[in-house]
């Protein structure tokens, strides 16, 4: 389901999973791009392909782990919220970003969470803010569900509080 060639993840998209990180994370940066395989695409914009990004990702309950999601579907990238009761306040749900590039493009996400708080900057653009998130630390996944989609450039900093 998932490989890597030169320098970039595939996913095939079926079944839905993640990858997740070993090491656990409090305070960071993350840095990633992403872009879902245009061939074949038929359904949008009532039904856009889903991938993402679980942060503060701890046991899996149902199939997802309890999670932040910083959402990668393409008709609501920017959104930020919890997954399988973990909680964030704050923050924004839905598609809420009209200014998007054309399916099969990369998009680029910079998250950063802070002793709970997370920001996520969109191609270049802070487009939501959470705070209060619980947990407020665990793994970093790379979440996939249902159409292929790859990932590149993807760097993680630790901070300092």
């Amino acid at each position: 389901i998932w490989s890597v060639r030169d320098g970039i993840i595939y996913c095939k998209g079926k079944p839905n999973g993640f990858l997740r990180s070993k090491k656990v994370y409090r305070n960071f940066i993350l840095r990633a791009e992403w872009r879902f395989e245009p061939e074949g695409w038929t359904g949008a914009p009532e039904k856009w392909p889903n991938a993402g990004f679980f942060i503060f990702a701890n046991e899996i309950k149902d199939t997802w782990p309890v999670s932040l999601e910083v959402q990668g579907y393409h008709g609501e990238a920017g959104s930020l919220f919890g997954v399988r009761g973990a909680k964030v306040q704050g923050a924004k749900r839905g598609p809420f970003v009209k200014d998007r590039p054309p399916l099969g493009s990369w998009d680029k996400y910079e998250i950063t969470a802070r002793e709970g708080h997370v920001s996520v900057v969109l191609n270049d653009q802070l487009v939501n803010e959470g705070h209060d998130a619980v947990p407020s630390e665990g793994n970093i996944c790379l979440q996939s569900e249902g159409w292929p989609v790859q990932y590149r450039n993807v760097m993680v900093k630790e901070l300092d509080k």
